[in-house]
């Protein structure tokens, strides 16, 4: 296709992407995006053509290309980075593969089943990434050939070298990514979890040596890392799903849109889903929470219908009810498990939200599920926030990290591996006086976004005053 036509394409597919994700709202960091972009773009073969940086608003990590010079970085994928090296090899290697029009020859190789589809087309096998309510649980894209992969990491080393950035650095993000796909598969106790970044851009193990071998051969003068200022500028960063999708605070679920949040149980490993959250724990129980609508008058009325669709019966059920809400918790088995079933009446709607526990001891949970049911409760929509990244300073108290790790706002399951994988800590020893990232909530009340706009007002002034002393 021509080069207008690629243009056409990226907007028609553009505006499809922005509507399914969202631009994440931060101005600020848009326009650090956007500047380190066009500056890399220039040191390309098509430094004339107008490139689009967008910030997509999901915890996905990936980035990835459109024709026409459409360029799509996740939140997830900026909170991994660990400095601004790093963001500029994969914003190279994305202008890799535009100006070696790989984009251009994938879309003309599946316009028959359209590309958006792929892209969007995202509720994999396991079904455990995003959102209750939301749109879609990930970013697939037709994955590139070896030949174009290691064809734009070649493009994207001339250009960081030309830029001045430390070459190494996208060797070391590559091999981060991969130390993130496998605390995943940790986490999740399974086998088979590979990265969104690692499924559209295959190969990795190999072209890490590649690439590290290749950029071990361009000799720099004191590159450029820029740690500091890119920690400066995700301070403050969403961590995870936002305010639309619900998210977690370390022990407990709130879904600000509908207004609800419900406490965690201990020992569990709890997945938020396009549809459902789903609890995981060692001993093959299970917990399932969703939404229904149903013209039913009662939570007694829509657990007898339930039970009556899923064919089995309940028994033993307790009823009660609590501001707009009438709750009911019931025992129930079928022929594998024993299962309990709580149901929860939203007197304001035809919402009907929905417990099941199933495991195969029939009452080693159940405290702990009637705990989760009887902690559902109405919320300000206003009062939670979602979790955001923190930068703080390593400090020479013994204790520092884990008082760090006690405070992450992570479930407990999680909570040291990410906080290694973010950090980039793998066979590391934090240092007295690094910078290191950290999850944190901060509810209405605190200080954190007075304190936030402070930080971003200071990083804009440093800035404002380093181009005028360079002018000057």
């Amino acid at each position: 296709m021509s080069t207008k036509e690629e243009d056409i394409i990226g907007k028609q597919e553009h505006d499809k992407i922005i509507k399914e994700y969202g631009i994440y709202d931060d101005d600020i960091l848009d326009n650090y995006i956007n500047s380190l972009g066009n500056f890399l773009v220039s040191t390309s073969e098509l430094s004339n053509k107008k490139f689009t940086f967008t910030i997509l608003d999901t915890p996905i990590v990936n980035a990835f290309a459109l024709p026409g010079g459409y360029i799509y970085l996740t939140r997830g994928l900026l909170a991994l980075c660990d400095n601004e090296a790093q963001l500029a090899g994969v914003i190279s290697h994305e202008i890799g593969h535009v100006t070696a029009r790989h984009s251009a020859r994938r879309y003309t190789k599946t316009i028959g089943t359209n590309l958006i589809l792929n892209i969007l087309n995202t509720l994999t096998k396991n079904q455990i990434t995003s959102n209750l309510l939301g749109q879609t649980a990930g970013l697939y894209l037709l994955s590139y050939s070896r030949t174009q992969e290691y064809e734009a990491d070649k493009l994207a080393l001339r250009y960081m070298t030309r830029a001045g950035f430390e070459t190494t650095q996208m060797a070391t993000f590559l091999s981060q990514m991969e130390n993130y796909s496998k605390a995943k598969k940790k986490i999740l106790n399974i086998n088979e979890t590979p990265s969104e970044l690692l499924l559209t851009h295959p190969n990795s193990q190999k072209r890490v040596r590649e690439v590290i071998k290749e950029s071990q051969a361009d000799s720099q003068i004191s590159p450029i890392l820029g740690r500091d200022i890119y920690l400066k500028k995700i301070d403050g960063l969403i961590f995870g799903h936002n305010k639309k999708e619900g998210f977690f605070l370390k022990d407990r679920f709130v879904h600000p849109q509908l207004g609800i949040t419900f406490p965690l149980v201990k020992n569990f490993y709890f997945l938020n889903t396009p549809k459902r959250i789903v609890g995981m724990n060692d001993k093959d129980a299970q917990i399932i929470f969703d939404l229904r609508e149903s013209k039913k008058d009662s939570a007694i009325s829509y657990l007898n219908s339930w039970a009556k669709e899923s064919k089995v019966k309940v028994s033993n059920h307790h009823s009660w009810v609590n501001q707009n809400f009438e709750y009911i918790i019931a025992n129930s088995k079928n022929k594998q498990k024993n299962l309990f079933l709580g149901v929860i009446k939203d007197k304001r709607n035809s919402y009907f939200y929905r417990f099941i526990l199933s495991s195969k001891k029939s009452t080693e949970y159940k405290d702990d599920f009637s705990f989760m049911v009887r902690g559902f409760k109405f919320i300000d929509k206003n009062y939670y926030q979602p979790p955001r990244i923190k930068i703080i300073t390593v400090k020479s108290d013994d204790s520092f990290l884990k008082k760090t790790l006690d405070k992450i706002n992570l479930q407990e399951k999680e909570a040291e591996e990410i906080f290694q994988v973010i950090n980039d800590l793998k066979d590391k020893e934090v240092k007295i006086g690094e910078k290191i990232k950290t999850i944190y909530w901060f509810n209405r009340s605190s200080n954190f976004v007075l304190a936030l706009f402070f930080s971003r007002f200071c990083t804009a002034a440093y800035s404002l005053l380093n181009l005028f002393n360079a002018v000057k």
